[in-house]
């Protein structure tokens, strides 16, 4: 898919220097799109981290390997301070020369049991009916989330839920809408789901136009599971936005 380029996300994991969790998820990007660059994102440390240095540096020394002799089409993108998604992706940006994003954290791979439309997806966006469509890592919309749902339409189902899961989105609408609204050194969704969400409440279906966020919805939402989690904190917390404080 030459009109595809992955932004994969890597960063500091208990399990460093093992580089089996970004393998397992670069392994599921090639089973869908075998052929679409990758670019990867390695982010630097924290101060509160630095005592995984030796860990982090022999996990970056192997997966730089990896991109000269074992992945396919991966450009890394090493940054040697903390720079957190939103900093990160402002940089790698530059680097996009295809008019879709497939925006990837590194321990959030997609299914390989099941089948992806991506041409379905990327004329859905490249017609104007949608900006992001994510793919859902659990295999129905659970209940509590049923109020976040707007319909149903040609196989996606209309949604003001914004989340960092796997998604496809237009590199204008990152570039132009997501990107201006984060701050530096931060969780990208952390900010703008709170956007798309009040842009709707707000102002109705003018408010969601403006963002036009799907979730890919197959088979009559039989199962949309299309992505899932290796847990690559290992049940751990992580940092909020503003460095200080962890969360849940």
């Amino acid at each position: 898919m030459d009109k595809i380029t992955i932004i994969l996300v890597t960063s500091v994991l208990p399990s460093h220097p093992d580089t089996d969790i970004i393998d397992q998820t670069i392994k599921s990007i090639r089973h869908h799109l075998p052929h679409s660059e990758i670019i990867m994102q390695i982010d630097g440390l924290r101060d509160e981290q630095l005592d995984r240095k030796d860990d982090y540096d022999e996990y970056k020394t192997r997966i730089l390997w990896k991109c000269l002799h074992e992945y396919k089409n991966v450009l890394p993108l090493i940054f040697d301070d903390f720079s957190h998604q939103s900093t990160m992706m402002r940089t790698t940006l530059d680097y996009v020369q295809t008019p879709l994003i497939l925006y990837m954290e590194g321990d959030a791979p997609l299914v390989t049991d099941y089948d992806i439309n991506w041409d379905k997806c990327i004329e859905f966006i490249e017609k104007g009916d949608a900006n992001t469509i994510r793919f859902h890592f659990e295999a129905v919309i659970p209940y509590e989330h049923e109020n976040l749902m707007l319909g149903v339409k040609k196989g996606f189902m209309r949604t003001y839920q914004w989340s960092q899961r796997p998604h496809l989105s237009s590199f204008i609408y990152y570039r132009d809408t997501v990107m201006p609204a984060i701050p530096e050194r931060s969780f990208i969704e952390d900010t703008f789901h709170g956007v798309v969400a009040s842009d709707y409440l707000d102002h109705g279906m003018i408010g969601w136009h403006k963002h036009r966020l799907w979730i890919y919805y197959p088979d009559e939402g039989k199962n949309i599971k299309r992505s899932h989690h290796l847990d690559g904190r290992a049940g751990g917390l992580k940092f909020t936005s503003d460095d200080d404080v962890w969360q849940s």
